[in-house]
C-alpha cells in the first residue's frame, strides 16, 4: 500500500549541514537533500542526510573517474518530515543503491519515530523505500510503501 511519494533534491555536501549525526550510521556522509512528501496519509516537508558504505559518488562529484558497470553501495539515510499539519517524524533507513552509468536503484528498509500521536500507528510499521538518485542532478525521487496487512500472513 503506498504512503508517500517523495521528491528531494541534494543541497549540501557538507557533514554541517546533517540534519541526523553520523553516531551510529554506516559509511561516510554523502550530503542532505530537501524535499516533498506526498501521499493520502502523510504529507510535507522533509530533510534527509544520506550514508554510504563503499559509494561512488564521491569520487564522481570530485571529478575522478570511476569504473564503468554496476557498482553496489550501502544507503543509511536519516530523515525528518514536518507534516502540513505540524507533527514531526524522524525516519531511520537501511537499504542498498545499484549505480550504473552515474544513475543509482535505491532500495530501503524504513523505520518511524515520532511523539505525535495522530501518527504513532508508523512507529509499529515497517516501509519500504524505491526510488531512484541522478548523481549529475542531485535528485532523488521515491515510492514508500506500507506492507498490505490482508496480504501478511499471522503467525
Amino acid at each position: 500500500m503506498p504512503l508517500f511519494q517523495a521528491a528531494l533534491e541534494l543541497r549540501s555536501d557538507s557533514p554541517a549541514d546533517a540534519v541526523v549525526p553520523a553516531d551510529g550510521r554506516e559509511g561516510i556522509y554523502i550530503g542532505t537533500s530537501l524535499g516533498t512528501v506526498t501521499g493520502k496519509r502523510l504529507s510535507g516537508v522533509i530533510r534527509a542526510s544520506f550514508y554510504s558504505g563503499d559509494c561512488l559518488y564521491p569520487l564522481a562529484r570530485a571529478g575522478q573517474l570511476v569504473p564503468d558497470g554496476l557498482h553496489l553501495c550501502t544507503v543509511n539515510p536519516g530523515m525528518i518530515i514536518d507534516t502540513r499539519d505540524g507533527a514531526r517524524i524522524r525516519v531511520d533507513g537501511k537499504g542498498y543503491g545499484l549505480r550504473d552509468a552515474g544513475h543509482y536503484q535505491v532500495g530501503a528498509a524504513l523505520v518511524f519515530a515520532t511523539e505525535a500521536p495522530r501518527y504513532s500507528w508508523l512507529t509499529r510499521t515497517l516501509a519500504v523505500l524505491e526510488g531512484e538518485f541522478d548523481e549529475r542532478t542531485g535528485r532523488s525521487s521515491w515510492c514508500v510503501y506500507l506492507p498490505n496487512d490482508r496480504a501478511r500472513p499471522r503467525y
